[in-house]
């Protein structure tokens, strides 16, 4: 078990995203699609596309490996960019990417211990150059819903923690997850205790669903990323029959989709029309009062209103 001792409580807990995060685990869900099938329809899209080669990165990616924490650089605000998370990927200390890589290679093989050891800058570089290309090729066009689905689901934990307590929070983030006393906890099958004395991280991810992924290097701060509910991305959810009669099927789907923020482009995606199709439906939508849209540039954005959010919920079966 991991235990991050807060001294202060949910005080010492802040919430953040992580561009760089999304990448690495992008990665890692390309190594085993198999076991994320909430993804394949996202990922046969993509597909379309010529990927990058990852080998430089999905070395470190094999069942059951390390994963160097100096991949993954905790983020230093609530928002930080890519481009900063390289800069700290970059930035890694020698003895602590040294350190990282050793752990990385326990088990499997000298010859590539050696590969990897030999020029640990070497490794790093071409493992940010692969991140960097992948980032590119496939996470910056989705980067804008992406960021708004992780804004959505920040603001909606810190609420709940507000309202009701780390405590009864952390449980409905991953099951393994627990407060105890003055610390937070995550089951894992190794047993380290972790001071905070600069807080605790908590970063929804998009890319990752079955599993909490912890930092525990004295190099940065501790931080555990979980499973964002944000994934309306990736497929669209089911919609009440009522609220088909009532809207039609594409506009009842596309506001079951907006329960999370997203891009026309993507909510064409997910109900399968044209993007000029997605906008008219969009703006039916809009005259109705059931959502809002925000535009930055030539981007549009669009999420429930209130009033939509009370008929997905009036619409919605009862448990």
């Amino acid at each position: 078990m991991i235990r991050y001792r807060l001294g202060a409580g949910a005080a010492s807990v802040r919430w953040a995203m992580s561009p760089i995060h999304e990448v690495v685990s992008l990665a890692q869900l390309l190594t085993e699609p198999q076991r994320h099938p909430i993804f394949h329809p996202w990922l046969r899209r993509r597909r379309r596309l010529s990927l990058p080669d990852l080998g430089a990165l999905t070395v470190f990616m094999a069942d059951g490996a390390y994963r160097p924490d100096f991949l993954d650089p905790s983020p230093m605000s609530s928002e930080p960019t890519f481009e900063e998370g390289m800069d700290a990927l970059l930035a890694a200390p020698a003895d602590q990417t040294y350190a990282e890589l050793v752990d990385a290679t326990k088990g499997r093989g000298a010859e590539l211990g050696r590969r990897l050891l030999d020029d640990p800058d070497r490794a790093r570089s071409e493992a940010a150059d692969a991140l960097h290309r992948l980032w590119k090729a496939v996470v910056e066009p989705e980067w804008p819903s992406m960021r708004q689905a992780l804004r959505a689901e920040m603001l909606d934990r810190a609420i709940q923690v507000n309202r009701e307590g780390l405590r009864a929070v952390l449980p409905r983030l991953h099951p393994s997850a627990a407060c105890e006393g003055d610390s937070v906890t995550v089951e894992k099958t190794v047993d380290i205790d972790v001071d905070c004395p600069e807080g605790l991280i908590l970063v929804p991810s998009l890319f990752i669903t079955d599993r909490m992924q912890c930092t525990t290097s004295d190099h940065w701060t501790p931080t555990i990323y979980y499973p964002a509910s944000g994934r309306y991305l990736w497929a669209a959810p089911p919609t009440p029959r009522s609220l088909d009669r009532l809207l039609g099927v594409t506009r009842s789907r596309i506001l079951a989709a907006l329960t999370t923020p997203l891009q026309t482009t993507v909510v064409a995606r997910l109900v399968n029309v044209t993007p000029p199709t997605a906008s008219e439906h969009l703006a039916i939508l809009r005259d109705a009062g059931l959502i809002d849209s925000s535009r930055a540039g030539r981007t549009a954005t669009h999420e429930l209103t209130t009033a939509g959010r009370a008929l997905m919920a009036a619409a919605s079966p009862r448990p």
